[in-house]
């Protein structure tokens, strides 16, 4: 068995890193975990306000994660009425073996 909570600690770190190194302001505090039969699946998003920042996020988060298991990325441009646009970028990985 693995540590969960060792695990999503070091997923937060490791996105911190990420949007820092692309100078985002957002930070991930939290993360969510669902645990299945067969898998743990740690849930959770990211905002990105450069565009230009999207698709070399994107990669970085599956190369940094794949280690982990299967992780799958969606990203989505989100136009508010009262802020400034952003990509949603929201992740799931699957970790189903001992790290």
């Amino acid at each position: 068995m693995f540590d969960k909570d060792a695990i999503k600690k070091e997923l937060i770190e490791g996105f911190n890193i990420i949007l820092k190194r692309y100078d985002e302001e957002d930070v991930v505090d939290s993360i969510s975990v669902m645990n299945t039969k067969d898998y743990v699946i740690f849930l959770g998003s990211l905002r990105v306000y450069n565009e230009m920042n999207v698709k070399n996020i994107e990669k970085a988060l599956e190369n940094c994660f794949e280690d982990y298991g299967k992780v799958s990325i969606r990203s989505r441009k989100v136009v508010p009425c009262c802020s400034l646009p952003y990509f949603h970028i929201s992740f799931h990985i699957n970790v189903d073996e001992v790290i």
